[in-house]
């Protein structure tokens, strides 16, 4: 199931997975009328909606006697760029939706996009027969290719290699930002906006919300039809009714609005249909297409990316042809693949992963991760406001260890430790035996942070670590090993007591 990007709340607009907001369960947003619900419940009707759609698909057809949820193992696609609270509101959404922990697992867009076009024939590309060279290398063994995601609401890029044993590993760190079709949206309304004026547009959005979807559902497929150089005026039609309200809140009628405005000479108006000049439509391209080129032209100066024999082109926003033109145009010396049905290859693409998720055999590092421990204090080295005396001996607190680091290539089952001791026998502890201890992990944009709160270090999350012994109590002193497991698309922990007591360890981000 591909999920709406509706967490994208999680990035700031330069695409930036944004460390300094994080999803909260109880967080409630608003609706079009300024009503509040819980965002949890309004996810989770989502995933319900879909996941009851195919069940009914299924047993309508006949296709197993009764097909139930239990019996499915799902796979939800994420934008790779999201944070990892994002990926456990996610989850959590998709239990409360009826769906199991053990039955799901999340798949990264631009890797499932890859996996399923590797298995494509030559004539599911855009002119397979002319690039059928291009399309066969792209995907060989040894090889580097990109991925680019065009969604509605993100742009991912990814860059993969294929494996001399067929898997694939990620050999640059995933990024994006919020530069898909949705952005088109935004510049089109807001041209709206400026011709009509915002309270017109607002009181028709929030009067007649069937005609405002049916304009969206419009232009969703008008801005799939143009192309790189037409010349042609592009027909759009648009609802009465917001000329109507135009009417009743200005007094004037769409004719007179537009020879009063700035685009008198590139749009008119004509039979409940507006006529925009071919430059004026493109310009709503203008905003998304900067900043998806700006971003691939900084990936493909990294060396790593010298060599790379394809860029593949997925995404709903791929199916524009202006897009991927302009794509082409901006980089004259790349050869882009895109497959006839780029919109529906994540989707796809999930089910293979799901059949193999040993497939993606390493990631890179987004971040660096590390918790925070105590070293020997070094004069004129460590800050003094961070001494502190234990046993009478002088320490420097808030040291960042680290255990991964940003941009290092990490395996599938490669696992790092740190470990914490506990001590209960303080009687201010004593009580605290019987219940879950929480180990900080920290993130950081840079490879070497030196404190945990040096720019760009934020808390990522908690280990929470909960006594299953018979007694259900800690023993008064230990030591306890965290383990974490990264390559995945979700971070794995497990705990070992130096008491070899029974205990089970999570990572709680929200």
């Amino acid at each position: 199931m591909k999920l709406m990007n509706a967490l994208d709340i999680s990035k700031d607009q330069t695409g930036s997975d944004h460390l300094f907001t994080k999803l909260e369960r109880n967080m409630e947003i608003e609706d079009i009328d300024s009503k509040k619900m819980p965002f949890m419940t309004i996810i989770a009707h989502a995933i319900r909606y879909l996941k009851e759609h195919l069940l009914r698909q299924l047993n309508d057809k006949n296709v197993l006697e009764l097909v139930t949820a239990d019996g499915i193992f799902w796979v939800l696609t994420v934008p790779a760029i999201w944070t990892d609270s994002a990926k456990q509101f996610t989850r959590e959404a998709a239990r409360e939706a009826g769906i199991h922990d053990d039955q799901l697992m999340l798949a990264y867009e631009p890797e499932a996009a890859a996996l399923y076009c590797r298995l494509l024939p030559i004539d599911s590309f855009e002119s397979g027969g002319q690039h059928q060279e291009l399309v066969l290398k792209t995907f060989e063994r040894g090889k580097k290719f990109m991925v680019i995601d065009l969604g509605g609401g993100t742009v991912d890029f990814s860059v993969q290699e294929t494996t001399d044993v067929g898997k694939m590993k990620s050999i640059h760190d995933v990024c994006g930002g919020p530069w898909g079709g949705a952005r088109f949206d935004q510049e089109f309304i807001q041209f709206l906006i400026k011709l009509v004026g915002a309270d017109v547009f607002t009181k028709f959005k929030d009067d007649c919300r069937s005609e405002y979807l049916e304009l969206m559902r419009i232009l969703e497929i008008k801005k799939k039809q143009i192309d790189y150089n037409s010349q042609n005026k592009v027909l759009i039609r648009i609802p009465l009714s917001l000329f109507e309200i135009l009417k009743e809140v200005t007094g004037c009628n769409i004719t007179e609005i537009i020879s009063d405005s700035p685009y008198h000479e590139s749009t008119t108006y004509s039979q409940d249909k507006m006529n925009f000049d071919a430059s004026l439509f493109r310009s709503f391209f203008k905003s998304s297409l900067q900043d998806i080129i700006s971003h691939l032209r900084d990936i493909l100066e990294d060396p790593v990316c010298h060599d790379l024999l394809g860029i593949v082109v997925v995404g709903g926003y791929a199916d524009s042809r202006l897009v991927i033109d302009s794509l082409k145009d901006a980089f004259p010396g790349k050869r882009f693949v895109v497959p006839t049905e780029a919109g529906l290859a994540v989707a796809k693409g999930a089910v293979l992963f799901g059949h193999d998720p040993e497939i993606i055999c390493s990631r890179v590092c987004r971040y660096t991760y590390g918790d925070d421990i105590c070293l020997p204090f070094i004069e004129n080295k460590h800050k003094f406001s961070y001494l502190t005396l234990i046993n009478k001996e002088r320490f420097c607190r808030n040291i960042f260890q680290k255990f991964f680091q940003k941009g290092e290539k990490v395996f599938l089952g490669e696992k790092r430790s740190f470990s914490s001791d506990i001590d209960f026998r303080d009687e201010g502890r004593a009580y605290q035996r019987e219940k879950p201890f929480s180990i900080k992990v920290y993130v950081s944009n840079r490879k070497n942070p030196e404190y945990i709160d040096d720019v760009g270090c934020r808390v990522l999350g908690e280990v929470i670590v909960q006594c299953d012994n018979k007694s259900k109590l800690w023993p008064e002193t230990f030591s306890c090993e965290i383990q974490m497991e990264i390559a995945g698309t979700e971070i794995q922990v497990t705990a070992t007591l130096s008491t070899k007591e029974r205990a089970t360890a999570k990572f709680e981000f929200l």
